[in-house]
């Protein structure tokens, strides 16, 4: 039988197959799976901003259950949130082997994780809507949003995010736009990393595996006279996996060339009301096939993020809190590309060679009133403002970019023949949401935004939704939302480039979605989510005769499913299911390189007191190529990992070994330009072996 086809009818069976389980869980997300205080999932920031006693009381009861901050700025239960949404422990994450953020959120129903580009950059897809900078999905990091302006995306820095430090992620599948602005279009991604009480001591992991990979971390923290400081020191250097390229762009095969340093430091600090939250993380990568998809070995990328953010969060009184913040980031883009290889242009023996580069630079500040009327009533209102900076654009090179012409040795072009442009964008938001708890059983949630730049104007953005336990054990959320994805720097001031020219009159692209989510948990230790979605997509940016315009429109409906048990203190499983169906709404046909079908089989069992083992089966269906591509579908693939941990032998001490792909399965993730005729390859069967110890 085929895989996926399996995958679909498991759902149902699931429940047949083990229906002694013993404890119960919470109806939509992993989060109470973990042991201990369920607060171990927030932060202590996140607790401050309980909006009433009553909440406060109702929190601590339901500790051992899941709770989210993302979805209404308040620690909320899962199942009682106004949002569509997965939430991922540390415990799980640990457990699953996970080796950064993108082997996390490939486990997550409604999304998927592909390689996007020949220079091997990863996109996020969400709900089968895809790009190439991921610039419709908001990342953000302890709530702060790290999608930077060039791009728009969260993906060049932080697709790679080191998971030693998570505490948990919270995902939202579905607009945000009402609350969080830009980019949180079809999915916001909330990473909340640990804390001081977290940590408690020092932590410290050293790795290695397939690839030449190294892989060292440092987490550390302490209080002192009630100060709280901690910190975190993450190391990565791979030679990356060598995969065999059929033929390139120019006719040539070859290999991958997927190298990779990084560096990533973090701090948190705080003392009563005040905290500190800052982080800098600075990679350096090689081109995997090319820009242009043509194999060379000279390429290199580096990216560098840097944000610090002060928080100020006071009681004014019993029923009106106050979170004051101001925030920093600068981020740095710098691409040596070898366009084409030496030899491969008569005219240029030492190849075909451009050099871009630009930085951005954000200073913003927020303040957030939440006010409870009643018991049963909340308003959170806030004002935003955010001053943007994009400088130091320069390009080198050795050709005219506007003619190909050669220019006989590497130059600076900046002056006459620059790739983008300095500019500046000034952002004031306004926010307010009421979350009115009607009856015992019914709660709505009403919100909207607006939002002002100064480089395209205005847009407001609505949400409505309704949550309603109409029997013990089972709830209903209908939901609506809008969202808006500004136009990033790119698609404005793209210069002196044939092929991607910028164009000022470009304006943000607009989503409406529609939602439906029914829960049940059906026996003590079972539970099943089933979501259907409907959203319209206007003015989808787009090159058009070479210039950005706003001309795309497009239609994606689909349902999500997730079964979940959990049987004994350590030991899990869950199975969840994607169908999605996504179309271009003007060429009248459906978006290519997303599968219709995806799906995720998991199981951790927690063997004895010395050993867990975990596996996951990931399953994606064919994906359609473009109208014009010739070369047929692209075949789906399942994909098997297996991790295994050794613990309580030794003091603090623990050892953990993941095979990835233990099947090997050969599969490929889509080129859509027909330039490299057997697609992106990716890696096969690989392992990481770490040590861990605890002080």
């Amino acid at each position: 039988m085929n895989i996926r086809f399996f995958l679909i009818l498991c759902v149902p069976l699931f429940a047949l197959i083990y229906p002694d389980y013993s404890t119960a869980y919470s109806i939509a997300e992993d989060a109470a799976w973990t042991s201990g205080n369920y607060f171990a999932g927030v932060s202590s920031e996140d607790k401050k901003v309980i909006t009433s006693k009553a909440e406060e009381e109702m929190l601590l009861f339901f500790e051992e259950k899941d709770l989210i901050v993302t979805a209404t700025k308040h620690a909320q239960m899962v199942s009682k949130a106004p949002a569509i949404a997965t939430v991922i422990t540390a415990e799980q994450i640990r457990n699953m082997g996970a080796r950064d953020l993108m082997d996390v959120l490939k486990t997550v129903p409604g999304i998927g994780i592909s390689i996007v580009t020949g220079y091997g950059k990863y996109g996020i897809e969400s709900r089968g809507i895809k790009s190439i900078d991921t610039e419709k999905v908001l990342v953000m990091i302890d709530s702060h949003r790290v999608n930077e302006t060039l791009s728009g995306g969260g993906t060049w820095v932080f697709d790679d995010m080191f998971v030693e430090n998570i505490k948990r992620i919270e995902i939202i599948k579905g607009p945000g736009s009402a609350l969080h602005g830009a980019n949180a279009f079809v999915a916001v991604i909330n990473v909340i990393t640990k804390d001081v009480d977290d940590i408690d001591g020092v932590d410290v992991r050293a790795g290695g595996g397939s690839f030449s990979t190294q892989h060292y971390d440092l987490l550390f923290g302490k209080e002192y006279s009630g100060l709280k400081i901690g910190g975190t020191f993450d190391y990565l250097d791979t030679k990356g996996a060598r995969l065999n390229v059929e033929s390139d762009r120019i006719k040539k095969s070859g290999q991958t060339d997927d190298w990779k340093k990084r560096y990533d430091l973090g701090i948190k600090m705080s003392y009563g009301d005040i905290s500190f939250n800052g982080r800098y993380v600075n990679k350096e990568r090689g081109p995997y096939i090319g820009v242009l998809n043509a194999l060379n070995d000279e390429s290199k990328i580096e990216t560098g993020h840097l944000f610090g953010e002060l928080i100020y969060k006071h009681s004014l009184k019993e029923d009106l809190h106050l979170l004051l913040k101001g925030y920093y980031d600068n981020y740095y883009w710098k691409a040596d590309w070898e366009i084409f290889p030496e030899g491969a242009l008569s005219f240029f023996p030492d190849g075909f060679i451009g050099i871009p580069e630009a930085k951005n630079r954000t200073l913003g500040s927020e303040l957030q009133l939440d006010y409870s009327l009643w018991d049963k009533n909340t308003v959170t209102a806030g004002v935003l403002y955010e001053s943007i900076n994009q400088y130091d654009v320069k390009s080198t090179g050795n050709f005219n970019p506007n003619t190909n012409a050669p220019l006989g040795s590497l130059q600076d072009i900046t002056s006459w023949g620059n790739w983008n442009q300095n500019k500046d964008r000034n952002i004031s938001a306004l926010y307010i949401q009421d979350v009115w708890k009607f009856t015992t059983d019914i709660e709505g949630t009403f919100g909207v935004r607006y939002d002002r730049y100064s480089d395209f104007g205005d847009t407001i953005n609505p949400r409505l939704g309704l949550v309603w336990s109409f029997i013990e054990k089972a709830n209903l959320k209908l939901l609506y939302g809008s969202a808006f994805r500004a136009p990033n720097f790119k698609e404005l001031y793209n210069a002196n480039n044939p092929a991607q020219t910028g164009n000022p009159d470009t304006k943000p692209e607009k989503l409406r979605t529609y939602e439906a989510s029914l829960g049940y948990q059906f026996t003590k230790n079972h539970s099943l989510t089933v979501t259907y979605f409907d959203t319209e997509i206007e003015d989808i940016i787009a090159i058009e005769n070479t210039k950005f315009k706003n001309v795309g429109k497009a239609k994606v409906n689909g349902i999500e499913t997730e079964l979940k048990a959990k049987y004994g203190n350590l030991s899990y499983g869950y199975i969840n299911y994607t169908y999605q169906n996504p179309w271009d709404v003007n060429a009248a046909y459906r978006l290519h390189d997303v599968a219709a079908h995806k799906g995720n089989i998991g199981v951790n069992m927690g063997l004895n007191e010395y050993l867990n083992a975990n596996a996951n089966l990931l399953v994606v269906g064919a994906r359609p190529r473009t109208k014009t591509d010739t070369r047929g579908e692209l075949s789906g693939y399942e994909v098997l990992d297996l991790t295994l941990i050794g613990k309580n032998f030794y003091e603090n001490a623990e050892i953990r070994g993941s095979i990835y792909n233990l099947l090997d399965e050969k599969y490929t993730d889509p080129e859509n330009t027909n330039q490299v005729k057997n697609d992106f390859p990716r890696e096969g069967i690989s392992f990481i072996l770490e040590a861990r110890y605890m002080f």
